[in-house]
């Protein structure tokens, strides 16, 4: 079997929510072969890089406690 995985997002910035994102992931019967990997470019190391020291800062926390059951009006 050979796959395709492809994956494009509206807004690249990463965090939490709807980016847009989409994926096409194509399957297809193929004789046995090495792997093929693309090169991947300097620009999209940094970016992977990056991408991972923000991904392990910490997340802020959010939660909030509500009294009385109710919840306060704005």
């Amino acid at each position: 079997m050979r796959m395709r995985l492809y994956c494009h997002a509206d807004d690249p910035e990463p965090g939490i929510g709807d980016h847009g994102e989409r994926h096409l992931v194509q399957l297809w019967p193929a004789p046995q072969t090495p792997p093929v990997h693309l090169d991947i470019s300097e620009a999209d190391h940094q970016a992977r890089a990056e991408y991972a020291t923000d991904m392990a800062a910490p997340v802020e926390d959010h939660t909030t406690t509500y009294t009385h059951g109710r919840r306060p009006t704005d």
